[in-house]
């Protein structure tokens, strides 16, 4: 019987295991402990095996071994804000990890919409990942049950920055300290008329930095006032809208403002200085985050740093921790320090 060939144009053809064992005169078993780099194969052998991978540029089918080791190694991210400084950092720490582990991130964005958050869970899960890392919204309204599902059944999880009435993994700073020393700060420069320009609603870090203002009044002896909270959001144009409405107006206005973030700070700069008022000598301005424009604002911002790849580094540990013993589920709390940085702005 005349021997039948299957020809392959090297770069342009997909082969799979089959065709490797085939050409290598091996079995499938044999190219498998190859790949795997397991003993039992003699020299000759994997110097053979690995020449017909190279020679055909053969890559192991990722969803093969995922069926066989019940992992995908990849990981799936929630975040609040695709266009956020802040959430650019914390994926790049995410990424480094993951990339050093031989994890795929899969990505997905609420935007601070409860159904876009439950949506982008229920697909990342659909898709088979090991684990996820959330940064979940937070609000009276909100339908929990799948983040609670998840828990129960101890799908390997970790929250960026907690969530209410959760136990699981979580990863954060301590929002209601880093507000308190922000705002303390003002205090003892001698503003008492400080405002705070708040986050969206459905946020818990907003609610912690909110009573983190709160507090520092209270242990200076000092009532704030709530007419000085606005309800602004997390957008530079947010920051400059409420600034160009509040600060050029003739009611009482504060002489100091704490934002709940760096891009409202930077918005509520540029409307004050559109408005021909001098920052820090007339308004004083303290942000939060620490972005890296920050330093090249107009007015250079004072700010809290907030170690968002520092965040990001130590929730994909913990999560690719959780994924490895996940017989033994997991309900770590790493807290990160934050601290002020005095520039221009105040």
């Amino acid at each position: 019987m005349v021997p039948t060939f299957k020809f392959y144009l090297t770069g342009f053809m997909n082969i799979n295991i089959n065709d490797v064992a085939k050409l290598s005169n091996v079995s499938k078993a044999t190219v498998s402990a190859v790949i795997n780099n397991k003993v039992g194969v003699s020299e000759e052998t994997r110097e053979k095996v690995q020449g017909i991978i190279r020679k055909f540029n053969y890559r192991p089918s990722q969803v093969a071994r995922s069926l066989s080791i019940k992992k995908t190694k990849t990981i799936g991210i929630v975040i609040k804000e695709i266009d956020n400084p802040y959430f650019a950092r914390i994926m790049r720490g995410v990424f480094d990890i993951c990339s050093n582990e031989g994890y795929t991130v899969l990505l997905g964005s609420s935007e601070l919409s409860v159904s876009k958050e439950v949506k982008s869970l229920e697909t990342l899960v659909s898709q088979r990942v090991d684990g996820l890392l959330v940064s979940g919204l937070h609000e009276e309204s909100s339908d929990s049950a799948f983040i609670s599902n998840l828990i129960r059944s101890n799908y390997p999880l970790v929250m960026l920055g907690g969530i209410k009435n959760f136990n699981t993994n979580v990863v954060t700073v301590n929002n209601v300290d880093a507000a308190y020393n922000a705002v303390t700060f003002l205090l003892k420069n001698g503003h008492k008329k400080i405002g705070y320009f708040s986050g969206p609603t459905n946020s818990l870090q907003n609610d912690d930095r909110k009573e983190g203002y709160r507090r520092a009044f209270a242990d200076n002896d000092i009532s704030f006032q709530k007419k000085y909270i606005y309800d602004v959001g997390s957008y530079l144009g947010e920051g400059y809208q409420h600034g160009k409405e509040i600060f050029s107006s003739s009611a009482d206005k504060p002489t100091a403002v704490f934002c709940y973030n760096d891009l409202v700070a930077i918005g509520l700069i540029n409307s004050l200085l559109d408005l021909q008022i001098r920052v820090p000598e007339d308004v004083a301005v303290v942000g939060f985050d620490d972005i890296d424009f920050a330093k090249y604002a107009k007015t250079p911002l004072t700010t809290i740093h907030n170690p968002a790849y520092e965040v990001g580094v130590a929730a994909a540990e913990l999560l690719i921790k959780q994924i490895n013993q996940k017989e033994k589920p997991l309900t770590e709390k790493v807290v990160l320090d934050t601290y002020l940085i005095k520039r221009n702005s105040a």
